[in-house]
C-alpha cells in the first residue's frame, strides 16, 4: 500500500533526522522523493485541473505527473509513557541539583516550568522525548519523571534515568 506523507519541520535539524529515517527504511520500504513540486488538492473536477496543468508543461507531459487519490489515514498512535518515582533521603534542593546535572547528562534542553513541574526535551539515538520532573519534600524528597514520546526513546530514557536515580538514591 502507498502512503503520501507530510511533514512539518522547525529546524533543519529535524529534517536531518527525517533524511536520515528515510534512509534507514530505503530497505525495507520503497520511498521515493519527488522532484518538482508536491501538493495536494481538493476538487470535485479532478480532470478539467489535469488538462490545465499539462498544458502548463513542455515536453512529454503526462510522463512528468503521477496524481493519486488520497484518503487521509488518520493513525491515533499513542505516545509511549513511563513513570518513575523515587524517594530520596536527602532535601530537595540537592535532589533538584542531582536532577538537572543527569537531565543536562541526558543532553535535556530545558523547555518551560509550571506549577508542579518543569519540562525537558530530549534528543537521543532513539528518538524524542519529553520528560516532566517533580520535586516535593524537605528532608526526604519525592521524585518523578514522566517521560514521554514515541519508539525506543522512552524505554532508553527511562532505563538511563533509574539506573542512575538508583545509585543517588544508594539502592
Amino acid at each position: 500500500m502507498k502512503y503520501i506523507v507530510f511533514v512539518s519541520y522547525e529546524t533543519d535539524a529535524e529534517r536531518k533526522r527525517v533524511d536520515y529515517l528515510l534512509d534507514k527504511w530505503s530497505g525495507r520500504a520503497k520511498i521515493k522523493k519527488p522532484k518538482g513540486t508536491v501538493f495536494m488538492i481538493e476538487t470535485e473536477e479532478p480532470n478539467e485541473f489535469l488538462e490545465e496543468l499539462l498544458s502548463k508543461l513542455s515536453g512529454n507531459a503526462p510522463e512528468k505527473v503521477e496524481i493519486y487519490r488520497v484518503e487521509e489515514a488518520v493513525r491515533n498512535i499513542e505516545a509511549n509513557v513511563k513513570i518513575l518515582q523515587y524517594s530520596i533521603p536527602e532535601g530537595a534542593r540537592v535532589v533538584g541539583k542531582f536532577v538537572e546535572y543527569l537531565l543536562s547528562k541526558l543532553n535535556a534542553t530545558y523547555s518551560y516550568s509550571d506549577a508542579l513541574a518543569k519540562v525537558y526535551d530530549v534528543y537521543t539515538r532513539k528518538g524524542r522525548a519529553v520528560i516532566k520532573t517533580i520535586i516535593r519534600g524537605s528532608e526526604t524528597s519525592t521524585v518523578i519523571f514522566r517521560i514521554e514520546g514515541y519508539g525506543d526513546a522512552v524505554d532508553f530514557l527511562a532505563e538511563r534515568i533509574d539506573e542512575e536515580m538508583k545509585l543517588f538514591a544508594g539502592d
